[in-house]
């Protein structure tokens, strides 16, 4: 069986407007019931970050449901270790998928911005009021293969987010009248990763659509 991990923000890694615990037990049950994966939810605390990402199998699917901004303080070295370990796993090519937050996660990090593919921007990105949102297809990707449009009852929609010029554009939004990128997907000799802005909290995963995204990102990630 294939087999994922969720890491889930705590600690360094949490913030105070998501509730990671939730939404990450959300992904882990979407992944064991529409793709039969192994998945265990990983909390972001040095230890349990390096057995992971040092451990014997390497996750067949690697999810990053986490946040923390940008750090003033240095990491110590268990989290020096942490990081070196995470470094390494993503050299390997492990299928990514960030979540939300996921745009504002390890920025101390270097390897795993470059393998997002793009980041939260400080005082550049932002999101409107949280409330309905319609999202629209961008491109002829397979992960959206007769899909036009995913709209969630009660989501954020990130603007403003720094990209790859080499990322294809998934969904994007509308605010004030201009577009931006809520997702996007890269393949190339470093592995396929996904970064999707969707999955604010719990009740986004209440959308039916949301979900159907979340599914199709990972099915495609472990293809």
């Amino acid at each position: 069986m294939s087999a994922a991990v969720v890491l889930s923000g705590r600690g360094r890694y949490a913030d105070p407007w998501h509730p990671f615990e939730e939404t990450s037990g959300r992904i882990a049950r979407l992944l064991r019931n529409e793709l039969e994966l192994a998945v265990d939810v990983v909390p972001t605390v040095p230890d349990a970050v390096v057995a992971v990402c040092a451990g014997p199998r390497r996750p067949d699917l690697l999810v990053v449901d986490a946040g923390g901004g940008v750090h003033s303080d240095p990491p110590d070295d268990a989290w020096r270790a942490a990081h070196a370990a995470l470094t390494a796993l993503l050299a390997t090519g492990v299928p990514l998928l960030g979540v939300h937050g996921a745009a504002n996660a390890f920025t101390d990090v270097p390897a795993y911005r470059t393998a997002l593919g793009g980041h939260w921007v400080e005082d550049v990105s932002f999101h409107p009021e949280r409330g309905p949102a319609h999202f629209t297809t961008a491109s002829e990707h397979p992960i959206l293969a007769g899909l036009t449009a995913v709209d969630v009852p009660d989501e954020e929609r990130y603007s403003a987010l720094e990209r790859d010029a080499d990322v294809v554009p998934l969904l994007t939004h509308v605010h004030d009248g201009v577009t931006h990128v809520s997702a996007w997907a890269r393949e190339d000799a470093r592995g396929r990763v996904v970064f999707d802005a969707l999955g604010h909290h719990g009740p986004s995963y209440d959308a039916p659509a949301r979900c159907d995204l979340l599914v199709r990102e990972a099915r495609w990630l472990t293809a």
